[in-house]
C-alpha cells in the first residue's frame, strides 16, 4: 500500500532564509522552489527523505524533531558549528543506543543529530 520515502512537512516565515539554511548549512540540494507559491522541497542524505517548507505568516515551532543520522556526531556538530549552526545543550547519550545533539532552524524546529552506538 505505501510507496518508499517520507516527506516532512514545515511552515516557515521566510522560505528564502529557510532554504538558505537547509542548502548552505546542511547541504541539502533544493529540489522544488516556487516563490510565487512560497513553497520549496529539499533533498535530505538520506535516501527517499524530503523536507517541504510552506511559507505562512505566523509559525509555531515544531517541538517534536526530525533527526538526521550520522557516522560520527562531534565530527558532524563540528562541521555544521564551522557553518553557523548552534546546538542546543551537550550531547545526549542513551547508554547502549545512542547518541543525541539538537539544534533548530530559522523557525524554531527541532532538528537533531543522531549517531547510534548499537544496532538495533
Amino acid at each position: 500500500m505505501y510507496k518508499t520515502g517520507l516527506t516532512v512537512w514545515y511552515s516557515v516565515t521566510n522560505l528564502e532564509q529557510t532554504l538558505k539554511f537547509y542548502s548552505e548549512k546542511l547541504s541539502f540540494e533544493v529540489i522544488f522552489h516556487d516563490s510565487s507559491s512560497g513553497m520549496a522541497m529539499v533533498n535530505t542524505n538520506t535516501q527517499d527523505c524530503v523536507l517541504g517548507f510552506s511559507e505562512a505568516e505566523a509559525v509555531e515551532a515544531s517541538t517534536s524533531s526530525t533527526v538526521f543520522e550520522v557516522h560520527n556526531i562531534e565530527e558532524a556538530m563540528k562541521q555544521l558549528e564551522e557553518k553557523g549552526v548552534s546546538f542546543i545543550g551537550e550531547v545526549e547519550h542513551i547508554p547502549d543506543m545512542v547518541k543525541l545533539a539538537t539544534f533548530v532552524d530559522p523557525d524554531g524546529h527541532n532538528l537533531m543529530l543522531a549517531e547510534s552506538i548499537t544496532e538495533l
